[in-house]
């Protein structure tokens, strides 16, 4: 049985900073997807000669791309779990990718694939992985188990390297990590998604790490309002830091 925790023994600031965490990444995630398949920062340009200053509405019926959205399904099945259970993971994962998949990447397809057909899910990506290449595409999923299991680092790692391994079981996609060093989450994430590459994925994780460190109130307004009902991602952080 899963002990939670009080309503009175949450840490206010703790708080606030698990609930930046995660809408930073759902924003940054948001933010740039349009400029992920452009490619370079001059591509960019010519394609917002004025910038990426606002969230663009998702596609009816497809509220977050990959990255955001399977990372919410992660954060969902441990606030409702309790604890990680690889195989509920992956069945959301699956019935995700059945319904829409937007932006699915081709390493986590192959995983969810052979899952979907039977195969246990750190077998479908032991499979599924590529030794040519270690992709990113996990490394954002890491977030709910930093708020899941924040007061207890050991377990924080462990599971951190079990959910990516679900998708990405290359040791060098387990242990990606990134910093920025912004003055501001807003500066940090215009700076990511006007910069090429892997926009998307690399402006979700500097959001969620900038989030943490800042705390909501440093995601500007008009965003929290362009990302309409993903917003309540605010709420499953604080059941995240409860399920503990």
């Amino acid at each position: 049985m899963t002990a939670h925790v009080p309503d009175d023994a949450l840490d206010p600031r703790l708080l606030m900073r698990a609930r930046g965490a995660l809408l930073g990444l759902v924003i940054g995630n948001q933010l740039a997807v349009p400029t992920e398949r452009l490619g370079t920062a001059k591509a960019i340009r010519e394609a917002f000669p004025e910038g990426v200053r606002d969230l663009a509405p998702p596609p009816e019926g497809s509220p977050l791309d990959d990255d955001a959205a399977m990372t919410v399904l992660l954060a969902e099945s441990l606030a409702e779990k309790g604890d990680f259970d690889a195989n509920d993971v992956a069945e959301r994962w699956v019935k995700w990718m059945q319904r829409d998949g937007r932006g699915i990447g081709l390493s986590t397809q192959r995983a969810l694939r052979l899952i979907e057909g039977g195969t246990e899910p750190f077998e479908a990506g032991r499979l599924a992985h590529n030794a040519r290449a270690a992709s990113n595409g996990a490394v954002m999923r890491c977030i709910p188990v930093a708020l899941r299991y924040h007061d207890n680092v050991d377990k924080m790692v462990r599971v951190s390297t079990q959910q990516a391994a679900i998708t990405h079981a290359d040791q060098r996609c387990t242990w990606f990590w990134c910093a920025m060093h912004r003055p501001s989450l807003e500066e940090a994430l215009i700076f990511l998604a006007e910069a090429g590459g892997d926009t998307d994925t690399n402006a979700a994780v500097a959001g969620a790490l900038l989030g943490a460190r800042d705390g909501e109130a440093s995601i500007p307004p008009r965003w929290l309002e362009q990302l309409g009902p993903a917003r309540g991602v605010s709420a499953l952080a604080e059941r995240l830091l409860r399920a503990g």
